[in-house]
């Protein structure tokens, strides 16, 4: 992360960190514990080669709110590599190997010096492995200008093409969202974490050279109604945000390709708004569930202002009532693990009759995900209340009609019943 306020040099205490960031960096450090855990789950691979990318990676090291000194995020990604390892070998007697190639970047020489010497300073504590510290590369560059060699170097890995980049930017226009499709495009097995600063942008969004020229820049400015701008911030004096939030989405979804996306808010300690979203994106859905849970798992700091079942990206004027009755979803709010399961129970039972033909629930559960805040078990409790109604058939891999489940397999086909039960 590289801004004013964040000031690293050997020799001077290192700068602030708000909650709301590291809430942040703990989710991102419980996520690649998960991510190598879930593609080392299968007993039988004997290594995961993993590129892990910090492409704003920051000095290392805050200070906490109450004056402590906590990791940043190169350090809490390594410890989280190294908790994976051990719970992957324990009791074995022929060790599984996690291969980790570290890469973290920095526009700022005094940062990337901190960091250095912050890492040697976690390896003199035993705080990190010395399998780990010494395929780190400390790079101070800017992170657009590496993106070729980091390509390069993750596509000469045998094995390898396992990539997770980080990317905790500061302003949204330091990613172009075109370098983003590239990534995901050209490694086949790469992921992406990263904070966009949509209520910055939205706030001072108008229909000026500059700001197009910005957005333009990033490959947002075809999904912004420039033309309705000002009326619709005169007209929907409370609702606008939330419909410029939804043309916004929709193009980052567009614009870098991803099969799926989490996409929510959040939201800084004692703010009552909504400052920034943490992006996921990903070309699986395994990640993208393992994400999401996440975000449950963390309700108190996340949320979002669209539907809290299923959700539409893009605006359609022909549901513009719909859309500003919305209130904003707050993941810990009352009701709110209902309301979720609600809204996607609603939509699995339309998909499934419109379709009248059956369908797998992993290419049902991949219909709904990214348009929605349900993580997988609100999938599988939707599926098992439209399963009581007895107006849906679900069928095994092996041809058995199932019973009614608290949970299914994703190789399970789901149809609609041909005798249908009206209550």
């Amino acid at each position: 992360m590289s801004d004013d306020k964040y000031f690293w040099k050997i020799g001077y205490p290192p700068p602030r960190i708000e909650r709301h960031s590291q809430t942040k960096h703990e989710i991102v450090e419980e996520y690649v514990r998960r991510y190598v855990l879930t593609l080392m789950a299968p007993a039988h691979i004997p290594e995961l080669r993993l590129s892990i990318i910090d492409g704003f990676c920051g000095g290392g090291c805050y200070q906490t709110e109450d004056g402590q000194v906590v990791d940043g995020s190169p350090l809490l990604m390594m410890r989280a590599v190294r908790e994976a390892r051990m719970l992957l070998n324990l009791d074995r007697r022929i060790p599984r190997n996690i291969n980790v190639d570290y890469s973290f970047i920095d526009i700022l020489p005094d940062t990337t010096g901190y960091l250095d010497h912050w890492l040697s300073a976690r390896l003199d504590e035993n705080a990190i492995d010395l399998i780990d510290y010494r395929q780190a590369e400390v790079i101070t560059s800017d992170f657009l200008q590496s993106l070729p060699y980091l390509i390069q170097k993750i596509q000469q890995r045998k094995m390898g093409e396992h990539a997770l980049f980080i990317l905790d930017q500061y302003s949204y226009k330091d990613i172009p969202l075109p370098q983003i499709s590239n990534i995901l495009r050209t490694l086949n097995g790469a992921e992406i974490v990263m904070t966009f600063n949509v209520d910055n942008m939205t706030t001072f969004l108008s229909d000026h050279a500059s700001n197009r020229k910005s957005l333009e820049n990033i490959g947002l400015d075809k999904y912004i109604p420039w033309a309705e701008l000002k009326s619709l911030k005169v007209t929907q004096k409370q609702e606008w945000r939330q419909i410029l939030q939804r043309h916004i989405a929709y193009g980052i979804r567009r614009e870098t390709g991803a099969k799926f996306m989490t996409l929510f808010f959040v939201k800084p300690k004692g703010s009552n708004s909504w400052g920034y979203w943490l992006i996921h994106l990903s070309n699986e859905y395994r990640a993208h569930a393992v994400m999401k849970a996440l975000h449950w798992e963390n309700a108190t700091e996340f949320g979002h202002e669209l539907e809290p079942g299923r959700f539409t990206l893009g605006y359609n004027t022909n549901k513009d009532t719909e859309y500003t009755k919305q209130q904003t979803f707050e993941f810990s709010g009352a009701g709110s693990r209902d309301a979720c399961i609600n809204g996607v129970h609603e939509y699995f039972g339309q998909a499934v009759f419109q379709l009248d033909e059956p369908i797998r629930l992993a290419e049902l559960f991949k219909s709904c995900v990214t348009n929605s805040t349900a993580a997988e078990d609100h999938l599988m409790e939707a599926t098992r209340q439209l399963h009581t109604s007895k107006n849906i058939i679900i069928t095994s891999k092996d041809g058995t009609v199932r019973r009614n489940n608290k949970t299914y397999s994703l190789s399970d086909t789901i149809e609609a019943s041909k005798q249908i039960i009206l209550i």
